[in-house]
């Protein structure tokens, strides 16, 4: 169970700094990795985002379905995933409108 709990926050926290920081990371990978447009670093990023926000979701389910007398932190986690996602997906998906034009 422990593998279930770091995976949901590993990949939760990934989510939020892609979805979040993702127009500064955008510029440092264009500047610092392969001479790309940002606006292609800021898209991939923002998708890989969400992607990691559903993934979390499902790893949620997961593991409330696999601990069902075991009640610890499953609603915090539920709590944070349900109000931090939703506001970091859109932010993102803001963003990268804006870039796009």
């Amino acid at each position: 169970m422990k593998k279930l709990h770091w995976s949901l926050l590993l990949s939760f926290l990934l989510a939020s700094c892609f979805c979040i920081f993702g127009q500064g990371m955008a510029y440092f990978l264009s500047e610092y990795a392969v001479s790309v447009a940002p606006i292609y670093y800021l898209t991939g990023l923002t998708v890989a985002g969400i992607f990691l926000y559903v993934v979390s979701g499902l790893l949620l389910l997961l593991l409330i379905k696999r601990q069902e007398k075991v009640r610890t932190h499953r609603e915090l986690y539920a709590i944070v995933l349900f109000t931090v996602a939703p506001a970091a997906s859109l932010w993102a998906f803001f963003v990268t409108a804006m870039w796009w034009g």
